[in-house]
């Protein structure tokens, strides 16, 4: 089985930190940085939209037109309503609360075995 990359934009080490280990947990090998780096084809990005520092919603949309194979989604904070606004028109398809990627980023992203239908 080839290796999963996960991408995560993010410049809250304390929110890095804990999503990082939930996706290690889900079989990724995980990226952290604070810009898009180069030569990378993740599986799946996820973005700190509400980041004062990153530009979120702007690092977003070039991963999109950038990683068009890769699942990007974004989180931020549930009252964040402006920013899950403009992530959506900015075309992201998935956006998590800070709660859910931080607490059952598996259940958030499909990826816990719970979800599994049995064939």
């Amino acid at each position: 089985m080839a290796e999963k990359l996960a991408l995560l934009l993010d410049d809250n080490l304390m929110s890095a930190a804990r999503v990082q280990s939930q996706l290690a947990k889900l079989g990724y090998r995980v990226q952290t940085a604070r810009r898009i780096p180069e030569g990378i084809e993740p599986n799946l990005v996820l973005v700190n939209l509400g980041s004062r520092g990153l530009g979120g919603l702007e690092l977003a949309a070039a991963c999109l037109e950038l990683f068009t194979t890769a699942r990007v989604v974004g989180f931020c904070g549930h009252a964040e309503v402006e920013i899950r606004k403009q992530a959506k028109q900015a075309g992201l398809r998935r956006i998590l609360t800070n709660d859910e990627a931080l607490m059952d980023l598996a259940h958030a992203l499909g990826e816990s075995p719970e979800d599994e239908v049995a064939s």
